[in-house]
């Protein structure tokens, strides 16, 4: 299940049930009336905000869906699995145009498409960095190119309006507490 929160409110302004398992990720739509959530039953949903109903529900996916990405104009999204495979989506058709493999060997933890729409970038557990050519349709056989990030797993990534593309993230699997106690 995912919620609609308004800040102001203590209880949510929609309840979005119908995924068989956890939701892993959000996303919203450029023009804020549609919402895209991934869960760990291996589908993407489209919820109009609006009504609350599913609008489009996208499979595929062979594991759990851990990222999503929404393309500046809205005509695409984009879904990263647990098993390293990436998909765009084409949104007003309700189809898979592509799947983006070979460059993960690890979950797709994070997406972001350039603010031109035309580069996508994920970024994985395998720490590593790949470029994808959305625009001429070139690099979705194989990444324009990829970046390692030695041995921090990219949890995080962005595009700023300029197309430099930021990393970062740390994968922890036990949590550090914030302040070293004082004994």
């Amino acid at each position: 299940t995912a919620r609609l929160w308004c800040p102001q409110k203590p209880y949510p302004l929609r309840i979005f049930a119908g995924h068989r398992n956890d939701v892993e990720c959000v996303r919203f739509h450029p023009n804020s009336n549609v919402i895209a959530t991934g869960s760990q039953d291996e589908t993407v949903r489209l919820w109009d905000l609006q009504t609350g109903d599913a609008a489009r529900l996208f499979r595929g996916h062979k594991a759990s869906v851990r990222s999503l990405a929404m393309a500046p104009n809205g005509r695409l999204a984009a879904s990263g699995g647990e098993d390293g495979t990436i998909f765009l989506w084409d949104l007003p058709e309700g189809k898979k145009i592509a799947s983006l493999s070979g460059a993960h060997k690890g979950p797709v933890l994070s997406l972001d498409f350039s603010d031109d729409g035309g580069m996508l970038a994920s970024g994985s557990m395998d720490c590593s960095v790949a470029l994808w050519d959305i625009k001429t349709h070139q690099g979705l056989t194989k990444p324009i190119k990829s970046f390692p990030t030695k041995s921090i797993p990219v949890s995080f990534l962005r595009f700023t309006p300029r197309n430099l593309l930021l990393a970062s993230g740390v994968y922890r699997s036990t949590l550090q507490p914030a302040i070293p106690s004082q004994t």
